[in-house]
C-alpha cells in the first residue's frame, strides 16, 4: 500500500519536494508490474521531434559556444546608453530600446533572441561590470540590454509598498538567514538544490550580481530532449503529461487550484514549425516547506508522482552545468529548456545574490496556450486583462477586467449537453417565424424563386454570425450571455457605455408579446373561433404565464421541457415537409396540380427596395435563435467542442426543413392566397391539402406547441444574457439579476420578461403588435451585431499585441465580412419608405417608426450612460467604481459604487482592477517556480517598475 504524505489531499501519493531516487525506481517497477500501462502515444504526438533544442549536456560543449563576451566597443556603447538614460531623469519602468539605445550592440543581442527562440534555447552575456557600479546602475544595464533582446516584461508581484504596481524585476537569494526556513514556501529563497522546473514567461533572465562561496551552479536541460526518451521508453507517461494535472495556487487566485496539462504539442503550420511545450513546477504538486500541498485539492495521483520524478532525473541525466559568474546574464527559452540549480554555500563577505526578468519578444514568441497563461493579470494601456477559470472545463482565459466576474462555479448548474444545444437553437428558430412570415416575404421579394433564394440566404448569414460568436466564445469560454459578453469585451472604453447600452436595450426590449400573440391565434384557429382583440391579447398573456411557470421552480426540469417541445416542434416541421413533398408527387387530389407557382418561379410582381429589406427582417426573424445555446456558455462542459459541432448540425437542420416547408406552402396555398395571408400562413396549408377537418384542428395543435414551445426556449436563453446584463453592474439592483434564490434559477430576469412581454401585449394594437414587434427587435439589434463583427477584428488586434494566441475556433475573414456587411444593409434600408408611400408599410401608422423608436432606445441610452457616469460624479464630487458581489448561492456580480474623490487613491491602492479586495496572497515575491506565462507591461510608455523589489526588505 502507499504510504501517506503528512500533509496533502487524501490519497495523495508518496512524494515530496525533495529528490528521491530510490523511491521513483521503486514506484516505476511497482507501476510496470501491476498496472497495465498504455503502449502507444497519445493522439497526434510525435514518437521524436527533430530540432536545435533537442540536445544532451554531454556533447553539447564541443559544438555550441553559449557565452557572448562583452567587447571594448560594446562596454563603450553601454557606458554611453547608462548616461544616456539617466540624463533623462525618467523612472526605471520607462527602461526601453529607445531610452536605452545600443546601436551596434543591438544586432548582436537580436541574433541572441533568435537563438533563444529558434536555436539551442540560452545563451550567456559575460563581462558586465557590475564590481565598478551601483545596484540601481547595474539594473538599468541589465534591463537596458535584455529589452534590445525581448521588449516586454512580465510581472512578478503587483503591489510595492503596498500599493498596486507592476513590478517587474526579483532578487533571488537565500534567506534563511533572516527567516525561519520553515516558513519559506519557494525553495529559490533557500540554499539548497532546486528541482528541475520551468518559470513564468517566455524568456527567463538571471543576472549575477554576486556569487557565493562555492555550489550555486545553473543546470539547463532540454525538454524535447526528455520528451524524447518518455516518448521511445515510457509513452505511459507521455500520457499522463498531457492530461489535466491540479497545480496548487497556494491561495494566490480565487482558484484553490489550477487545472492544466504539464506537456502540450503544438503541431507545425504554414507559419510555425511543430512544438512541444513542457511547464511544470514540482513544488505545485507536492508543497514545499512553509506551503504544504493544500489538503481540500485533488491529490496527484502515483502515476503523476512518477511522472514527476521521471521528468527531473531525465533532465538531470542530459543536463548541462553553467558556471554563473559575477557579471553574468543568463537567458533561457522558458518553453524549450528546463532549469535548476545546485546547493551553495555563503558567507557574511560573499552572498549569492541574483535578479531576475520575465521577458517575452514579440518578433520571435511562441504562441502560447491559453491553459499556460497563469500570471492574473496582463495590460495593455489603461487596459487591464485578468486571467479567468469557470467550472466548465474550458481553459483559462483573459478578460478585460470591467467585465463581470467568472463565477468559478456556474449556480445555474452544468445541464447543458449536446441535445440540449441542439434543441434549446431549433427549438427558439422553429417558434412561430416558418409558420407566420413566409407571406410577408412572399410580398417582399415578389416572387416563389427569389423568396426561396432569401430563405437560403438566411441560412448563410446565420451561419456567418454563428463563426462571429463561436470564435468569441473560444476567447471568453468562461461566460454566458453570448453578445453581452463579447460586446463589453470588444469595446472596454468609454468605460461601461455598451454595457449600458445593450442592457438598457436588452431589459426594454426583452419581451415575447410576438410569439404569445401568434400562439394564441393558433390556438384559437384550433376550435375556428375568431378572437376580439382582448381574447386575443388575453389568451396571449395566459400563454405567456404558463411557460414563465415553466421555467421558472427548476432549471434542469426547464431544459427537459424545452427538450421535449423541441422534439415536437422538429417532428411538426419534418412532418410538414414530408407532406409537401407528397403534395408534389400529385398525391392529394383536392390539389390538382402542385406545380404551377414553380413554373416561372421568378415571375410576379416586382420587387421593391422596401420589400426586399421587408422580406429579409422576416428572413433574419425566423433564423432568430440559432444562437441561442451561446446564452447558457458557462453551462455547458468542454464548451467550445459541444458548441462547434451542435450550433452548425442544429442550423443546418433548420435551414432544411424551412426550405421544404416552403416547398410545402408553394405546393399546396395558391399565391393570391399566400399574399394576403398574415400570420396563418401554415394554417392555409393544412386547409388546403386537408381540408376542414379535425386533423387541422390537430395541426393547428401542434403549431400552437410550437410557439409555447418557443416561448420557453426564449425565457432560457434570455434570461441568461439578462442576467449576465446585470452582472456588468450597470443595472440597479445587482443583487436581483445575479441571483438564483429560491429555486436555483435566474429568477429576476424571468419575471422582467413577464412583466414586460404582458405590457406590450397589453399596449400595441393587437392587429400591428406582431409586425411592429418583429421590426423593433430586428433594427436596433443588426447595430450591434455589426459591431459584433467589427468587434471581433478588435478582439483579434489586441490578442495578437499581447501575445495571447488564437482561441480553439477562427472564423474566416470572408464569412466576417460578408456577416458585417448583412447588418449594414439591414442598418441602412429601413429608412427607404414604401411605393405607396409611408403608410404603406406592413403597419397602418408610419412605416419607420420602427427605426426612429429603436433609434431612440439608443440614443437614450447614451444621455443615461453621460449622466450616470460623467455628469453627476462631476457634479457630486465622486467617481464610479466597480466591486465584486458574492451571493450566498455562489453567484458573482459586480455592483457599481460611487466613491467621494477623497477616499479615491485610498480606494485604488486596495482594490485590483476587478474590484476584489487587495488582501490575497500575493505571487511570493518573485517566486521562482510557477506554470504558465506572463506577458505584461514594459514596453516605452507603460511604466512598468523595475525598481527594487527585494524581499530581504
Amino acid at each position: 500500500m502507499t504510504k501517506r504524505p503528512a500533509t496533502g489531499p487524501p490519497g495523495q501519493a508518496d512524494i515530496s519536494y525533495n529528490l528521491d531516487y530510490d523511491n521513483y525506481l521503486a514506484r516505476t517497477k511497482r507501476r510496470l508490474q501491476n498496472e497495465d500501462l498504455p503502449k502507444d502515444l497519445p493522439s497526434g504526438f510525435p514518437p521524436q521531434v527533430e530540432n536545435d533544442l533537442v540536445w544532451d549536456g554531454k556533447d553539447l560543449v564541443d559544438r555550441y559556444d553559449w557565452n557572448y563576451t562583452l567587447t571594448p566597443e560594446d562596454m563603450t556603447e553601454l557606458e554611453a546608453a547608462l548616461q544616456h538614460f539617466r540624463a533623462q531623469n525618467i523612472g526605471l519602468g520607462y527602461i526601453s530600446q529607445d531610452t536605452f539605445p545600443l546601436p551596434n550592440l543591438h544586432k548582436t543581442l537580436r541574433n541572441i533572441s533568435k537563438e533563444l527562440h529558434l536555436g539551442h534555447g540560452f545563451k550567456v552575456i559575460r563581462g558586465v561590470p557590475a564590481t565598478t557600479h551601483t545596484r540601481e546602475e547595474n539594473i538599468i544595464m541589465y534591463a537596458g540590454i535584455s529589452c534590445h533582446i525581448a521588449p516586454v516584461r512580465g510581472r512578478q508581484i503587483s503591489q510595492h509598498n503596498g500599493k498596486p504596481a507592476d513590478v517587474a524585476l526579483a532578487h533571488i537569494k537565500d534567506l534563511t538567514s533572516a527567516v525561519d526556513g520553515s516558513k519559506i514556501g519557494v525553495p529559490a529563497y533557500t540554499n539548497v538544490k532546486q528541482a528541475f522546473h520551468t518559470d513564468i514567461g517566455d524568456v527567463v533572465a538571471l543576472f549575477c550580481l554576486e556569487e557565493g562561496v562555492e555550489g550555486g551552479e545553473s543546470y539547463l536541460s532540454s525538454s524535447w530532449k526528455v520528451y524524447n526518451e518518455l516518448a521511445a521508453t515510457r509513452p505511459d507517461l507521455i500520457h499522463t503529461l498531457s492530461e489535466p494535472w491540479a497545480a496548487d495556487t497556494f491561495g494566490k487566485l480565487d482558484i484553490p487550484y489550477w487545472n492544466a496539462p504539464i506537456l502540450f504539442h503544438q503541431p507545425a503550420t504554414d507559419t510555425i514549425p511543430e512544438r512541444l511545450i513542457l511547464q511544470y513546477s514540482r513544488r505545485t504538486f507536492t508543497g514545499y516547506l512553509g506551503l504544504p500541498r493544500s489538503p481540500h485539492i485533488p491529490p496527484i495521483t502515483e502515476a503523476q508522482a512518477e511522472a514527476l520524478d521521471a521528468l527531473h532525473f531525465t533532465a538531470e541525466k542530459y543536463a548541462l552545468a553553467l558556471d554563473f559568474r559575477q557579471g553574468d546574464i543568463q537567458y533561457i527559452n522558458n518553453l524549450g529548456l528546463f532549469h535548476g540549480r545546485a546547493g551553495f554555500r555563503d558567507s557574511e563577505e560573499k552572498k549569492r545574490h541574483l535578479i531576475r526578468l520575465w521577458l517575452r519578444d514579440p518578433e520571435y514568441a511562441w504562441e502560447i496556450p491559453e491553459a499556460l497563461r497563469d500570471n492574473a493579470e496582463v495590460s495593455d494601456g489603461s487596459l487591464k486583462y485578468t486571467l479567468e477559470k469557470g467550472g466548465n472545463d474550458s481553459q483559462p482565459s483573459y478578460q478585460e477586467a470591467t467585465g463581470a466576474p467568472v463565477e468559478s462555479r456556474s449556480p445555474l448548474g452544468y445541464s447543458v449537453g449536446p441535445v440540449t444545444i441542439i434543441f434549446l437553437n431549433v427549438s427558439k428558430m422553429i417558434g412561430t417565424g416558418v409558420y407566420s412570415t413566409p407571406s410577408a416575404i412572399l410580398r417582399g421579394t415578389g416572387s416563389v424563386g427569389l423568396s426561396m433564394i432569401y430563405w437560403t440566404l438566411g441560412f448563410f448569414t446565420s451561419i456567418s454570425t454563428l463563426s462571429v460568436l463561436l470564435e468569441f466564445a473560444s476567447y471568453f469560454p468562461n461566460r454566458s450571455g453570448s453578445e453581452v459578453v463579447y460586446l463589453e469585451q470588444a469595446y472596454p472604453r468609454p468605460r461601461w457605455l455598451f454595457p449600458t447600452a445593450f442592457a438598457f436595450l436588452n431589459v426594454v426590449l426583452s419581451f415575447s408579446s410576438g410569439n404569445s400573440i401568434v400562439c394564441a391565434q393558433y390556438l384559437f384557429r384550433i376550435n375556428g373561433h375568431t378572437p376580439s382583440p382582448w381574447e386575443l391579447k388575453g389568451v396571449a398573456i395566459a400563454a405567456y404565464t404558463v411557460a414563465f411557470l415553466c421555467v421558472v421552480f427548476h432549471t434542469k426540469a426547464s431544459y427537459a421541457f424545452s427538450n421535449g417541445i423541441g422534439i415536437v416542434k422538429t417532428l411538426t416541421l419534418l412532418f410538414i415537409a414530408i407532406t409537401g413533398l407528397v403534395v408534389l408527387g400529385g398525391n392529394i387530389p383536392s390539389i390538382p396540380d402542385p406545380h404551377t407557382n414553380f413554373r416561372n418561379a421568378f415571375d410576379g410582381l416586382p420587387p421593391t427596395p422596401y420589400g426586399l429589406n421587408n422580406a429579409l427582417y422576416r428572413i433574419i426573424f425566423s433564423y432568430t435563435g440559432f444562437d441561442n445555446a451561446f446564452n447558457v456558455v458557462n453551462e455547458v462542459k468542454n464548451p467550445i467542442k459541444t458548441l462547434r459541432r451542435n450550433t452548425f448540425l442544429s442550423v443546418f437542420l433548420v435551414a432544411v426543413l424551412y426550405n421544404l416547408a416552403n416547398v410545402a406552402y408553394f405546393a399546396s396555398v395558391p399565391l393570391p392566397d399566400l399574399r394576403a395571408a398574415k400570420e396563418i400562413t401554415a394554417s392555409l396549408f393544412f386547409t388546403a391539402v386537408f381540408g376542414s377537418s379535425r386533423a387541422v384542428r390537430g395541426l393547428n395543435f401542434l403549431i400552437a406547441l410550437s410557439s409555447f414551445g418557443n416561448l420557453v426556449t426564449v425565457l432560457i436563453g434570455s434570461s441568461r444574457m439578462i442576467r449576465e446584463c446585470g452582472r456588468q453592474g450597470v443595472l440597479p439592483f445587482p443583487r436581483f439579476w445575479a441571483t438564483t434564490r429560491p429555486f436555483g434559477t435566474p429568477v429576476g430576469p424571468y419575471v422582467v420578461k413577464w412583466l414586460m412581454t404582458v405590457v406590450m401585449i397589453l399596449a400595441p394594437p393587437a392587429g400591428d403588435a406582431f409586425n411592429f414587434v418583429v421590426d423593433l427587435q430586428v433594427y436596433p439589434s443588426a447595430l450591434f451585431h455589426i459591431l459584433v463583427g467589427v468587434g471581433l477584428f478588435v478582439v483579434r488586434y489586441r490578442r495578437k499585441r499581447l501575445g495571447l494566441g488564437r482561441g480553439e475556433f477562427k472564423a474566416w475573414d470572408v464569412v466576417l465580412v460578408f456577416n458585417i456587411l448583412v447588418y449594414a444593409y439591414l442598418l441602412v434600408m429601413p429608412w427607404y419608405p414604401p411605393e405607396g408611400g409611408p403608410y404603406a408599410g406592413n403597419v397602418s401608422f408610419w412605416y419607420a417608426t420602427y427605426v426612429v423608436t429603436g433609434t431612440g432606445i439608443l440614443i437614450g441610452c447614451g444621455i443615461y450612460y453621460y449622466a450616470w457616469i460623467w455628469l453627476l460624479p462631476k457634479l457630486r464630487g465622486y467617481r464610479i467604481r466597480q466591486e465584486v458581489l458574492t451571493l450566498e448561492d455562489g453567484a458573482q456580480s459586480h455592483k457599481v459604487i460611487k466613491v467621494p474623490i477623497a477616499d479615491l487613491e485610498e480606494w485604488d491602492a486596495t482594490h485590483d482592477a476587478v474590484g476584489r479586495p487587495l488582501n490575497r496572497t500575493d505571487s511570493h515575491s518573485g517566486d521562482s517556480e510557477h506554470i504558465g506565462v506572463s506577458t505584461t507591461a514594459g514596453e516605452k510608455g507603460q511604466g512598468d517598475s523595475v525598481r527594487d523589489a527585494d524581499p530581504e526588505k
